[in-house]
């Protein structure tokens, strides 16, 4: 529910107008650009991550680096720029000189691990949707158009990565295997998403790979690719890109839970974690409801005696931060007011959300001008008439907030009402990359299937990438579940001791 924030300031200002369809958010959401800068480090980055720069290589000098690549001499230093910052490269000076490849001992590894332990489950089954698309194609095409040496040299690279000899050299030859299975489907478009596929998905495999029977899983469905594309075998060239892609993701969504719970250790493995899991959502709900209800308390009589919206904001203001700004996984908190309540405004709001650092910060960049085009009626949003009809706190949620943080959340919000008058909402949004990673170590360690359901059976958080935040669970057939006391969510495990 909340709108953009700013980088670089802790109040907002109002923006440019928010779509209102979730088609038209999507397509006039930000664009995912880069400066050439950016690009080009991407670029070099690539190369050596499959290996085409090793280790102590020399880049081309400058000037034929930039032409190659159609970039200017500023642009390119830029990127080199970036590059040393963050240790890839060393540029000497002298007549041998020139920028060189640095790898540190195991510094990719320790970067994926670290990146995958960061991003949300949504992003990741983002990438493994893409990569796996991406890598069916290309083995559809390889196995139409590509040539007897192709399926040889695809062979080749299956048989190589068993016996690799650390992580990152594994990763190039699997970066390597789906560059050679683009080229083989001759797509001058698939070879280039390849190289963007590298530097967003094929990276992150590292903190796979340094395991044996990881890389053994792997070689065996890139020599199953491998042979469909020597035999012409479209079908079975598609089946096994999707099982090899599918294969990774779940792995890595598994390897992600357990470095998130090494990080925020809370939980109880085996098939205690069900049952550890429904009292800690409980108590999280309790907890966050509770603080709400106390803000309630004190908002509401302000609500209804307000005499104008200035003076009303410091109050409300000072009751939100107080009360809410220490809570966990809350990214947004604010006040909203029923339509006349406040003297010279028909729609009022207070609200806060946090920004990159983690400060909260006021958001003004909602427009309650009904005249607008890009008008925010909160009074039709469902956080807000679903309080106001039952009564009672509600949870809506998980939804893309698009416009806003760009991510699944989850909004609690509870009615505010002096003596019998309904005067509006006290409400927190909750992302849903946050709350998992304040309940990762019980879906981490249970022993099977764990899942928190809202009351439309919704998936708000998962152990399994089968059914991932935001899905609906269409039954619960062989699942044990537990009712968690608020809102009408649910714990469902397919471990026992619920």
């Amino acid at each position: 529910m909340t709108a953009e924030h700013s980088d670089a300031l802790p109040t907002l200002e109002p923006g440019p107008p928010e779509p209102s369809g979730t088609a038209e958010r999507v397509v006039f959401g930000r664009l995912q650009t880069e400066d050439p800068g950016s690009l080009v480090a991407r670029r070099i980055r690539t190369a050596i991550g499959l290996g085409v720069l090793g280790n102590h290589d020399k880049l081309p000098k400058e000037a034929d680096l930039a032409r190659q690549l159609g970039v200017t001499s500023f642009a390119l230093r830029e990127a080199l720029g970036a590059l040393r910052a963050e240790g890839i490269i060393v540029t000497r000076a002298g007549k041998n000189g020139g920028s060189f490849v640095r790898l540190q001992l195991d510094a990719g590894r320790r970067f994926a691990i670290d990146e995958l332990a960061k991003i949300s489950a949504t992003e990741l089954r983002d990438l493994g949707d893409w990569r796996q698309m991406l890598t069916v194609q290309e083995a559809s095409l390889a196995a139409v158009r590509g040539s007897t040496s192709s399926a040889d040299q695809l062979i080749a690279l299956a048989h190589q990565l068993p016996g690799a000899d650390s992580a990152e050299t594994a990763r190039r030859i699997f970066g390597r295997f789906h560059l050679e299975l683009a080229a083989a489907g001759h797509s001058m478009r698939l070879s280039r998403a390849e190289l963007v596929m590298h530097e967003d998905f094929d990276w992150l495999t590292t903190a796979l790979l340094d395991r044996e029977q990881h890389r053994a899983s792997c070689a065996r469905a890139m020599l199953r690719i491998a042979t469909a594309v020597r035999d012409r075998d479209t079908d079975a060239a598609r089946v096994s890109a999707a099982d090899l892609i599918g294969y990774l993701v779940t792995e890595l969504a598994g390897s992600r839970l357990g470095l998130i719970a090494q990080r925020h250790a809370r939980g109880t493995g085996g098939a205690n974690a069900a049952v550890g899991f429904v009292d800690a959502v409980r108590s999280f709900a309790d907890t966050h409801t509770r603080r709400l209800t106390d803000i309630g308390g004190e908002v509401a009589p302000l609500l209804a005696g307000a005499t104008d919206g200035a003076t009303l904001r410091a109050g409300v203001a000072r009751s939100l931060l107080v009360r809410l700004a220490d809570l966990e996984a809350v990214h947004g908190v604010g006040v909203l007011a029923a339509r006349d309540v406040v003297p010279g405004d028909r729609y009022w709001m207070e609200w806060w959300q946090r920004g990159p650092t983690g400060e909260l910060g006021r958001n003004e960049r909602h427009v309650l001008n009904p005249g607008r085009d890009d008008f925010y009626d909160y009074s039709s949003k469902e956080y807000f008439v679903r309080p106001r009809d039952t009564g009672r706190p509600e949870a809506i949620g998980p939804y893309v907030d698009y416009g806003g943080v760009d991510d699944l959340v989850v909004t609690v919000a509870i009615p505010l009402s002096d003596e019998s008058r309904f005067v509006g909402i006290a409400a927190i949004d909750l992302r849903v990359a946050e709350l998992e990673r304040h309940f990762a170590s019980w879906l981490a360690d249970a022993d099977g299937r764990l899942m928190l359901l809202n009351a439309e059976s919704r998936v708000i958080l998962s152990n399994t990438v089968e059914y991932n935040s935001g899905d609906v669970l269409p039954s619960t057939e062989g699942l044990s579940a537990a009712e968690v006391g608020w809102f009408g969510w649910s714990v469902v495990s397919s471990a026992t001791g619920t």
